[in-house]
């Protein structure tokens, strides 16, 4: 059985609150090696909002994960539906309904490239 090099394994927190988000990159020991925020409130569409978040973020992980192995994403937020990746009627975030929240990360942050 092989071992493997925690120490180049990156991962990335995000906490939705009502008012503010907040976001860091981690280490294998939890130390933080980057950190934001944005304001929650100040946007009424979720994809808005997505499109904000992922333009801090991604920046963040170009600079600390270029010779790091990036682990996934952990998102708390209010009335967060783990088994469906959803955010379900969340009284203190602007958005309404089921938002299909994990989904709309996901079509944000990969991309598909032709290797050829």
């Amino acid at each position: 059985m092989a071992l493997v090099d925690l120490s180049k394994q990156v991962a990335l927190g995000i906490d939705i609150g009502g008012t503010n988000t907040k976001f860091g990159l981690v280490n294998h020991r939890g130390e933080i090696l980057a950190k934001g925020s944005i304001k929650t409130a100040t946007h009424p569409n979720v994809e808005d909002f997505i499109e904000e978040l992922y333009g801090e973020i991604k920046p963040l992980i170009d600079v600390h994960c270029s010779d790091k192995q990036f682990e996934g994403i952990g998102v708390g937020a209010p009335n967060a539906n783990y088994y469906t990746g959803t955010i379900e009627q969340a009284p203190n975030l602007p958005w309404k309904g089921s938002i299909p929240f994990a989904e709309l990360m996901k079509k944000s942050l990969v991309t598909l490239y032709n290797d050829q």
